[in-house]
């Protein structure tokens, strides 16, 4: 079969533009490993009623799609019937069929790889058109509820007003390998938004050491932005994300040495969450440290997590370092973590993450 695809990709020229990587056009052409990941292709395409056309000896199948919604749910729906070995194994390549005398068709890739780049048009957007945003959410002294601080939230606004999370963000991000790329932008984005909106106290921003190759370099953007804006580095706080899987701790450590160097601060997110937090703990000897909200909701009611929230309280005390419980829900919870000697609450009772335009409004 592989003699006849190849014949079958010199009879056939498709011509399109290249977007983001994608190629874009009215049709999919699809050259599967076997006939039977062509007849389950072709099953597909009839059940969402786009036409398809057979190539010769049907060793290559045409999928005609009016519109690009139509090409993505193609895919969707092909990315949950189809074996992994059929994904891999699956050519494919989408543009605007013309004179089957010509020889060309460019960017034929995997169908998985095919599905992961039309991703990006919707990644590159976000990036080009400055759809991304962040959204600050307080933080407040437990001693007093002033605000202490605030903490940039990583969001996109979709030109019809949908708002992305920063979780579905970063899936896009690390399946297209840009999660660097976004790191970056991120940061120095939480940093001006903060400027512009002249936002007082601590700033707390996201990130990911392992994110970064070369500390040095990276920090270098980071601090010539705060310079450029004139925002103190003491009140800059880097909040390492315990679910990025802190699998390097040496690197973490220099990473956050580089940073703390040029006078910003550094916090642990999410102690509480998993076994090796302790570990992180003692390894990166963070400026501050977030308890993860599965111990802080529900606080007042449970006895086990009083506990467990009072002794991280005491341990962070014993290595310099100020705690702050994130996720609350309620007064209850809020009254219950001051009591028990944190530093800091953050929560809805305090205030919800707000973009920058809702804050501008109220």
């Amino acid at each position: 079969m592989q003699s006849e695809r190849h014949r079958a990709v010199c009879q056939c020229r498709v011509s399109a533009t290249n977007i983001g990587g994608v190629l874009s056009g009215d049709r999919l052409l699809l050259w599967p490993p076997t006939m039977h990941t062509a007849t389950k292709l072709a099953d597909i395409a009839q059940e969402l009623s786009l036409e398809t056309t057979w190539g010769e000896g049907r060793s290559w199948l045409t999928v005609h799609f009016p519109e690009q919604p139509g090409l993505q749910e193609f895919l969707r729906v092909a990315l949950d019937r189809l074996t992994e070995e059929e994904l891999d194994s699956t050519q494919a390549s989408v543009g605007t069929a013309a004179s089957p005398l010509a020889a060309e068709i460019p960017s034929i890739k995997p169908l998985r790889r095919l599905a992961a780049a039309l991703e990006s048009i919707w990644f590159e957007e976000l990036l080009v058109n400055g759809q991304l945003t962040c959204a600050f959410q307080p933080i407040v002294n437990a001693s007093d509820r002033r605000t202490a601080g605030y903490e940039a939230l990583l969001r996109a606004r979709r030109p019809d007003g949908t708002i992305l999370s920063a979780a579905e963000i970063l899936r896009a991000a690390r399946a297209l390998d840009r999660i660097t790329t976004l790191d970056v932008r991120a940061r120095i984005l939480a940093l001006e938004q903060a400027k512009k909106h002249e936002l007082d106290g601590l700033l707390f921003i996201n990130f990911t050491p392992s994110a970064i190759d070369d500390p040095t370099t990276c920090l270098q953007t980071t601090w010539a932005a705060a310079e450029r804006l004139r925002i103190d580095p003491g009140k800059v706080v880097f909040e390492v994300i315990e679910s990025e899987s802190l699998t390097n701790l040496r690197h973490a450590a220099d990473v956050l040495a580089a940073y703390r160097q040029r006078g910003f601060r550094v916090a642990l997110d999410d102690i509480g969450s998993a076994h090796s937090g302790l570990v992180w703990l003692s390894a990166l000897q963070p400026d501050f440290v977030k308890i993860d909200r599965q111990l802080t909701a529900g606080l007042a009611a449970v006895v086990a997590k009083r506990a467990i929230v009072a002794k991280l309280a005491e341990l962070c005390r014993q290595i310099g370092a100020r705690t702050i419980t994130e996720g609350l829900e309620d007064e209850a919870d809020a009254s219950v973590a001051v009591e028990l000697g944190v530093d800091f609450l953050q929560g809805y009772p305090f205030g919800h993450p707000q973009i920058r335009e809702q804050m501008s409004d109220s």
